[in-house]
């Protein structure tokens, strides 16, 4: 992968076919330390945990698919009560599977905070959704373990990793 340096960010593409379905075919951007760190060039280290993320993320593509299909009623069931409408397929269709999600979501980013544990980096996914277009689904991972989930903002907020990685 290479990196550039957008004035906030360490940025990459990253083709994840796993996510083929929820991206369409189309690269990713994957950004390194999306708060809390200088310009300086990504170390060898830094680069590791971002192999990591390239190696491993469809081993984390069903668990994550996995709870938000778990989550998915909640989720639709919160849009018709936040819009006052009644509900209606056409505005949030029923899911069926987790597969099916691909019809109502988008993964746009993974970030890479620069923290870890166990020599795991912590990796979080945002998505745009149909059921909350302002503040998107933001999921945080470690390892195999879902870390948790939320809005988009979850996917990059360095203090959840941080909290998780010092209990």
């Amino acid at each position: 992968m290479e990196f550039s340096f957008n004035r906030f960010f360490w940025q990459s593409k990253i083709n994840l076919p796993a996510w083929s379905e929820f991206t369409g075919a189309r690269p990713t951007v994957l950004t390194f330390a999306p708060e809390g760190r200088d310009n300086a060039p990504l170390s060898a280290e830094e680069l590791a945990l971002v192999q990591w993320v390239s190696d491993n993320y469809a081993m984390q593509t069903p668990i994550i698919l996995a709870a938000i299909f778990e989550a998915y009623p909640k989720f639709r069931r919160q849009f018709f009560e936040d819009h006052d409408i009644e509900e209606n397929e056409e505005d949030l269709p029923l899911v069926t599977s987790a597969e099916g999600l691909a019809r109502v979501m988008v993964l746009t980013d993974v970030f890479v905070p620069q923290i870890s544990k166990d020599s795991v980096p912590y990796v979080g996914y945002q998505f745009s959704c149909e059921w909350d277009k302002e503040h998107g689904l933001g999921v945080l991972m470690h390892g195999s373990r879902l870390v948790e989930i939320g809005g988009a903002d979850t996917a990059f907020t360095l203090w959840i990793a941080k909290g998780d990685r010092d209990t």
